[in-house]
């Protein structure tokens, strides 16, 4: 303060230079506060405005942050919107492609559904007369399958007989004559999936069955005879059926026919018909033809086999069968006269009952599904049906049944090769063997070595065989020692039978 002049100082001041001097001076005498006064004051106004520029800039970083953050929020909420909108349009699209499977789903286990449906209408008949085979009487199922053994000639059409668990193979053979009309050998279960494919023979190719009723209506002049080649009743059963189908058809029949326990049951009643049955003869080669003879006889020849007698009703009743050459192709059409047992299972035969055969002992539990075990049961059950009682099949007690070691042997003692099939063998060629030996003969000389094929009614077929092969199949009618079946498949079954038979 004693730096700052007094008042007093300048009321002394007289004259006006002075009085200048002095006010410079005095101003003068105030400038370094003045200035140290300045000084601070911008000091202070340049801190504030730092300050205050400060806080702006951390206000604008806050304001950034903020609208930096408000934009990431509404990049994440757009985001999750979008991922919303995307999930939701995937869901939509996702059930929407799921209701299009289930609905898609549903309709082809509908359609599955109604297919098994349908086959199961075309494979259902009714049998009308009892057998020993299931269904016995009445209503039952069968399969058909067709198969070309000569191109655009000759089919087989197959289905199964069943005995328990028991299956073999039953044939139909189909011929289209040179007029286009066809020819129907041993009719099987009347079902409409066998009708059909029997009718698709009349087509070009014979490859594809009609797909409705009303081709059958078409095609049905074209099947012109219907042949019953043999006594048994698999054979004959269903030709009431077939002529059924096929109206206009011939039925020509093997001699020996006969009806146990009514006898002489008219032809109306066994095969619809009276007026169209016809008997064949011994064969269409005979002289002078007395009877009537087929108008097919040119094209496919037959010779009739006497295949024994059984006594019914103490009556000596004899069984016959014909034999059928188709001409044109060298095929020889036979019933049960031959055979041949495949090595593996046919077509049709059921897995379950294979597996419930191939069984050890029959009280174990059904045996895994595998290649050896349906294997096995094929085998076995190709011997049952060979010799009823096969050597390793042993009753252990009432209730079981286990079979033994070795029986592997005696299937291949029988499989595999062309040969008369024992029952028939046994049974019926040993009551006359010199018959048997006519026939051969008759078939060898006549047909010789024109013979290409051999068609059964059961087991393995087309077989490729010539006349040598035909004849080496018979060669035990010489002499019974000559390929024998082994005695222990026999002695149980077959042998106990045929001696009561032959006695």
């Amino acid at each position: 303060m004693s730096s700052i002049p007094s008042l007093a100082s300048f009321s002394s001041l007289n004259t006006g230079s002075d009085r200048s001097r002095t006010a410079r001076d005095f101003v003068s005498s105030f400038s370094p506060s003045l200035k140290s006064q300045n000084k601070k004051t911008t000091t202070t106004t340049m801190l504030l405005k730092t300050m205050k520029k400060k806080k702006k800039t951390d206000e604008d970083k806050v304001e950034n942050n903020n609208r930096r953050g408000q934009r990431e929020r509404r990049k994440v909420l757009k985001a999750e919107n979008s991922s919303r909108r995307d999930f939701v349009s995937w869901m939509t699209l996702l059930l929407a492609h799921s209701n299009a499977m289930f609905l898609q789903t549903g309709h082809k286990i509908s359609a599955f559904a109604e297919q098994q449906q349908q086959q199961q209408q075309q494979q259902t008949f009714t049998q009308r007369f009892p057998t020993l085979f299931k269904p016995f009487l009445g209503e039952g199922t069968k399969k058909t399958i067709k198969t070309t053994l000569v191109e655009d000639r000759c089919w087989a059409l197959e289905q199964t007989i069943e005995l328990g668990p028991l299956e073999t193979p039953l044939r139909c053979v189909v011929v289209r004559l040179s007029s286009g009309d066809l020819w129907v050998h041993n009719p099987l279960a009347p079902t409409e999936e066998f009708f059909q494919l029997v009718e698709s023979c009349a087509a070009d190719g014979g490859e594809h069955a009609p797909s409705s009723s009303s081709a059958s209506s078409s095609s049905s002049a074209r099947v012109a005879s219907i042949v019953v080649p043999t006594y048994a009743l698999e054979h004959k059963i269903f030709a009431r059926d077939a002529h059924e189908r096929w109206p206009e058809a011939e039925i020509w029949v093997a001699p020996g026919q006969f009806s146990f326990p009514v006898e002489n049951i008219p032809n109306a009643y066994v095969y619809g018909t009276e007026s169209n049955v016809f008997v064949l003869s011994e064969s269409n080669d005979e002289a002078g033809m007395a009877t009537k003879q087929p108008a097919w006889k040119d094209e496919i020849n037959y010779e009739t086999l006497d295949v024994g007698a059984f006594n019914i009703a103490n009556k000596n009743i004899q069984i016959k069968e014909c034999a059928f050459f188709d001409v044109k192709t060298g095929m020889l059409i036979v019933t049960d006269a031959l055979a041949k047992i495949p090595l593996t299972p046919p077509v049709l035969s059921s897995k379950e009952k294979l597996l419930l055969v191939s069984k050890r002992s029959t009280k174990d539990l059904q045996p895994d599904d595998t290649p050896e075990n349906v294997l096995a049961g094929w085998k076995k059950t190709a011997l049952l049906v060979s010799f009823f009682f096969p050597e390793h099949e042993e009753l252990v007690s009432p209730s079981e049944v286990v079979w033994t070691d070795g029986w592997e042997t005696n299937f291949e003692s029988i499989s595999n090769r062309l040969l008369v099939p024992p029952v028939v063998r046994t049974l019926l060629y040993a009551q006359n063997p010199r018959a048997v030996r006519n026939w051969v003969d008759r078939v060898s000389e006549r047909w010789g070595e024109s013979i290409k094929s051999i068609v059964p009614a059961h087991w393995d077929a087309p077989i490729d065989a010539n006349v040598d092969e035909f004849r080496n199949a018979f060669r035990f009618l010489e002499d019974d020692r000559t390929d024998p079946f082994l005695d222990g498949d026999l002695k149980r079954g077959l042998a106990p039978i045929a001696k009561a038979i032959l006695k």
